[in-house]
């Protein structure tokens, strides 16, 4: 019906917005997320506002604008009222709104409400797809940041040795997404102190470290 294909409309502008900000045309992209942020708002689609918010959110963020972190805020608290969508919207701004405010020690409290929430819905996604969900890794990483940044190393060590026991139990479907899941531990490595060559868990670096050569080989296959 006609309220369908305003939804259509919406996702359509998020999509080409989506591709804009990939190709770097921040200011394009803002125009069609604000255009499907109308739509969404119009014609009550929490869905779609939820997705426009979060683009909007990750632009202003790329301009250095703390606009963005409320944006991120304001598109979580549409999660859970979006229309039929598997919960991508939630867990897409969980992932998104958690990495920014790691960047802000002061929000270390809203960081530790958030991550349980990531991890349960990367969980799910494993579930629902029947295969290891990227985003189950990314949220593993992140509960080893935040138990590292409350001073716990022995409990992020251990979010590790999980993510890397993952990846030996799930091989064929990790072969799959090589990338993808370099990049989460590109990430960890980058972050965390007790991934550090010099200062960390020595065994710890080096285990995450031949899994990253590994993964580095397959995407070249």
């Amino acid at each position: 019906g006609k309220t369908g294909r305003f939804r259509e409309q919406g996702i359509a502008l998020c999509n080409v917005a989506d591709s804009l900000l990939f190709l770097e045309k921040r200011p394009d992209a803002a125009r069609y997320f604000q255009r499907a942020r109308d739509v969404a708002t119009g014609h009550g689609f929490a869905s779609v506002e939820c997705q426009a918010c979060t683009g909007l959110g990750r632009i202003m963020i790329l301009e250095g604008k703390k606009e963005g972190v409320d944006l991120l805020r304001h598109a979580l608290a549409l999660a859970p009222l979006t229309e039929k969508d598997d919960g991508y919207c939630e867990k897409d701004v969980l992932h998104r709104l958690i990495e920014e405010l790691f960047k802000d020690r002061n929000s270390i409290d809203e960081v530790e409400a958030l991550v349980p929430c990531f991890q349960e819905a990367a969980q799910a996604e494993s579930r629902r797809m029947g295969t290891l969900c990227s985003l189950e890794l990314l949220s593993l990483y992140s509960s080893a940041r935040l138990h590292e940044a409350r001073g716990k190393p022995l409990e992020a060590a251990n979010e590790i040795r999980v993510l890397l026991d993952l990846l030996r139990l799930n091989k064929s479907e990790v072969q799959d997404m090589p990338a993808a899941v370099e990049e989460v531990l590109r990430e960890a490595t980058l972050h965390l102190k007790i991934l550090h060559p010099e200062v960390g868990m020595e065994d710890l670096a080096k285990a995450v470290g031949a899994e990253r050569a590994k993964l580095r080989g397959w995407s070249q296959w």
